[in-house]
């Protein structure tokens, strides 16, 4: 299980971060629900720390198909070892055409769908046609939420519906990880649900708010919960 923390610029990485978590990503909260930084500078942070961590980084809100393409083209030659693009679309029957476009070629960076558990019609139709992203060629599904002040992962899922979800995408052998302005006080439960990955923002940030800087203490807080719980597995797997 991975902890990962997004980061808004190249000033927020330090030894101490790095040390905590499991992937870094790179998502401009200034920029929208899953804003991208520009290329220059996740180069930057890719000759710098690529052998210290895995790196994410985000596509940005886009719902142009064209736009998407080009954008996923050019993040894929970064040297990424993620990129989370957003399942977003202009008309809702045309929800998947991202993943068609993305059947047509192979890419060298593992893609993460985001899907906004907040657009409830959407998620819905997620939820129905998992085997879609398979056939995709898509490993990893991340429910996230768009509108940042509507409430957080738990306020749309319960935990008994994203028990279900997560059973039904190891079904199609695909991962998944949850984010989504989830809190300190919910990681024991979302730890408890096995997801891939696990991911935050505002509750590492001061004040709470996505906006603000990163705060250590609050990183690590969050960390001790994931080293708990895979020591506490690891003794069971052992007795």
């Amino acid at each position: 299980m991975n902890f990962l923390v997004s980061v808004k610029n190249i000033s927020e990485i330090s030894d101490e971060l790095l040390n905590e978590i499991d992937i870094l990503d790179l998502k401009d909260p200034s920029k929208g629900s899953i804003g991208a930084w520009n290329n220059l500078e996740i180069k930057k942070v890719i000759t710098r720390f690529k052998n210290r961590t895995k790196i994410s980084a985000t596509l940005g809100d886009i719902f142009n198909n064209k736009k998407f393409k080009e954008s996923l083209e050019s993040f894929d030659n970064l040297n990424l070892d993620f990129v989370k693009f957003g399942l977003l679309s202009f008309a809702n029957e045309n929800l998947f055409e991202k993943l068609r476009l993305i059947s047509l070629k192979k890419f060298r960076t593992k893609l993460v769908c985001v899907v906004f558990v907040d657009h409830k019609e959407t998620f819905d139709r997620v939820n129905r046609s998992i085997k879609i992203f398979l056939d995709a060629g898509i490993e990893f599904i991340l429910l996230d939420t768009f509108r940042k002040d509507a409430g957080n992962l738990l306020d749309f899922c319960n935990r008994k519906y994203l028990e279900k979800f997560i059973s039904k995408c190891k079904h199609f052998n695909i991962k998944v990880g949850l984010a989504g302005g989830l809190k300190e006080s919910q990681v024991p439960t979302l730890l408890s649900l096995k997801p891939n990955i696990i991911g935050f923002r505002s509750a590492v940030c001061e004040f709470y708010k996505r906006e603000s800087l990163i705060k250590l203490k609050k990183v690590r807080r969050i960390s001790f919960h994931f080293n708990s719980f895979r020591s506490n597995a690891t003794e069971r797997a052992g007795a």
